[in-house]
This record gives structure tokens, sequence and C-alpha cells, in this order.
């Protein structure tokens, strides 16, 4: 998309350099989709909410994801993998953040034989 593209669907340029649309009865938080746009999924609900906790300080949380498979996968193809499922866990709450301060992450792969036995199993400790 050029900029030229984005006035004509009524973009102005702001000082800063970004795009804005002005709103309006049919787009009143400036979100009009833009062609060949992605529309983001909503989020589920989890179905239990997570328990509260009592902070005493600041405690780290060991995830350990553990994936079993009939193929064994490089670690860092593993661990890249897994980041939309780490950032899943910060939604849910079930984990404060995923910074190196808040979470030890562990990644353990099991050779499986057959696709009946395929699973990935998150193990939260606190």
């Amino acid at each position: 998309m050029t900029f030229d593209d984005l006035r004509k669907l009524g973009y102005s340029e702001l000082p800063d350099g970004s795009y804005s649309r002005p709103t309006t009865a049919a787009h009143p938080h400036n979100s009009a989709p833009l062609p060949n746009s992605i529309s983001q999924p909503t989020p589920r609900e989890t179905l239990e909410p997570p328990p509260q906790r009592k902070e005493k300080g600041r405690t780290r949380a060991i995830v350990c994801i553990t994936r079993k498979s009939c193929h064994v996968l490089d670690l860092d193809n593993f661990a890249g993998g897994c980041k939309p499922l780490i950032d899943q866990l910060r939604y849910a709450k079930l984990i404060a953040n995923d910074d190196p301060e808040s979470i030890e992450l562990q990644f353990v792969q099991e050779k499986v034989k057959t696709r009946l036995e395929e699973e990935t199993i998150i193990d939260i400790r606190s």
C-alpha cells in the first residue's frame, strides 16, 4: 500500500509522519479496515480463572514445555515456535510476564513412535 492509496482512503499525514483518518459515525474509533488487511481473532476466555496469588515479592515461575513427537526439532526452532504459546499464557494471566526476570523457560523434547502418542505438555510452577 502506498501513501497515495492511504490518501485515497481518506487518511491524512500527521506531523509525526504517521497517517490518521478522521472519526465518523461509521468508524468512531478510527478503525477503518485497510484493503488486504488480516483481522485478528478475538481472544477466547479461559475455562477457569487463574488462582489469585498473594504477592510476597517477585517470584520467578518455571515454565516447562514438553513436546512429544515422532520428529525432534532443532532447539532454536522448537523455542521460536513456542513464542505464541508463551504469549497466550501471559494473556491468560497464567504467568505474570514472559521476560527472563519473571519466568525460567525449559524446553524438553521426547521422541515417540506413533502420532497417537504426540502431545505438548505445559508445566507451570511458581
